[in-house]
């Protein structure tokens, strides 16, 4: 993580080389946690703080090269000037009854082991592991009114093709018909000019 050359940039690195001495100090009770949640979506990490903590509260995920401050929490209010720049503005803490860090939208970048530090005598900490996995793209349900439109639109084309295929049969059969009877009376109307005939 890069911050521009000043004051604060030796202050962070002071932070956080702080919060580093006292996690080799702090301790744990509680197992690992894993949380699993999809690209896109909320996530939420649980932290299970004592109701009566005083407020401080540090949310860290653990890097090869030093751990990033994903949320910051003293004297009752979200100090974002600690937090990494990946960070701001993505995460807000539940607290109460908890210490849960709340992703709006977790990326596949958020994916690695996350601490919770939350102070006490000694100061205690939770180790949750986050596993990101990409949206899957389904095949989208059919729309049932395209469905109908699908099904109105077939049955209509297809009583049109029979139409067709009757009027045809209709027409060449009634001029068969005419061709058949101008014959037999031009036949008929022979006959009877030869009979009359001396």
């Amino acid at each position: 993580m890069t911050f521009a050359p000043g004051i604060r940039s030796v202050r962070f690195r002071g932070f956080s080389a702080v919060l580093m001495l006292l996690s080799t100090c702090s301790c744990s009770d509680r197992a690992d946690i894993n949380v699993e949640a999809m690209a896109g979506e909320a996530a939420s990490l649980p932290c299970k703080c004592p109701s009566d903590w005083p407020p401080f509260l540090v949310w860290q995920k653990v890097t090869s090269e030093q751990p990033l401050v994903v949320n910051y929490y003293e004297d009752n209010k979200q100090e974002d000037k600690h937090t990494a720049p990946e960070y701001r503005n993505r995460t807000e803490l539940k607290l109460t009854g908890n210490c849960s860090l709340v992703f709006q939208r977790v990326h596949l970048s958020d994916q690695g082991l996350y601490v919770c530090y939350y102070q006490e005598k000694p100061l205690r900490h939770e180790k949750i592991h986050l596993f990101v996995t990409e949206q899957q793209r389904g095949i989208p349900e059919p729309d049932p009114n395209l469905q109908s439109t699908i099904v109105t639109s077939s049955v209509c084309g297809f009583l049109v093709i029979v139409i067709a295929i009757v009027a045809v049969y209709l027409g060449i059969t009634c001029r068969k018909r005419r061709t058949f009877t101008a014959t037999a009376t031009s036949t008929f109307n022979s006959c009877q000019f030869r009979a009359r005939s001396p």
